[in-house]
């Protein structure tokens, strides 16, 4: 899975920087924002760091953060955009932290629906939480996101598990394709019974609902919430 994000990592960044990306800019980066100040705890963990800018805008908030990112093109670009900002940046995944190192607070953002096991996934952040500490992470919303991209056409049945490499532009730059993505449909009884088999209480969950003006930027009023958050303490 890594690699397949070493080409689009550039391009990301352009989006993500010039405010071209509205989901991240309008609509995540104020929830986590949000949601990580209000635990108010911290050391904090992101698994999956991508161009770096979530860990950013939490450490510009005087927030000590570790971001793990496997992708090496992902890696070389969130290391120049963290530069001077105090974030230790790792170039693995989260199994490969050593068992030792706990956090209090552990994000992800747009990663646990492109993992192969779910299970395993929750298990490895739960490894490296300490008891009580939390983890707060978002996901294309499973009831709805498929009626919004048409990902699995009529094959598509909500409550079967099923998985397809894909496509996809962002709204406001539709000419820029990023292609070979996994993408892994599981309905929400699927996360669930993951998170609590790895030892998580589910403390908030969000369907995320932007403004109307922020929702008026795409061009048209969502018909649904387009993803969701969870929030999670491990027990």
């Amino acid at each position: 899975m890594p690699h397949r994000w070493c080409d689009s990592a550039e391009l990301r960044r352009k989006q993500i920087e010039s405010g071209t990306d509205l989901t991240f800019n309008k609509v995540f980066k104020p929830i986590f924002i949000e949601k990580v100040l209000g635990l108010n705890r911290e050391p904090i963990l992101e698994v999956g760091a991508g161009t770096g800018h979530l860990s950013k805008e939490l450490a510009a908030n005087g927030l000590r953060i570790t971001a793990v990112e496997p992708s090496t093109g992902m890696f070389k670009v969130a290391k120049e955009v963290l530069d001077g900002s105090g974030v230790e940046l790792i170039n693995c995944l989260v199994d490969d932290l050593p068992e030792h190192i706990k956090y209090e607070v552990a994000i992800s953002h747009l990663v646990a629906h492109v993992v192969n096991d779910s299970t395993r996934f929750f298990n490895s952040i739960a490894n490296h939480l300490e008891v009580g500490g939390h983890f707060v992470f978002s996901i294309p919303h499973p009831c709805f996101f498929n009626g919004y991209k048409k990902i699995f056409g009529d094959h598509y049945c909500y409550m079967e598990s099923a998985q397809k490499e894909i496509s996809f532009t962002i709204t406001k730059d539709p000419n820029n394709v990023i292609s070979g993505v996994p993408y892994h449909h599981r309905p929400l009884t699927s996360y669930i019974s993951s998170l609590v088999s790895a030892g998580f209480a589910i403390d908030g969950f969000e369907e995320t609902w932007p403004s109307y003006v922020v929702q008026k930027m795409y061009g048209e009023i969502w018909e649904n919430p387009r993803y969701c958050v969870f929030i999670c303490k491990k027990l």
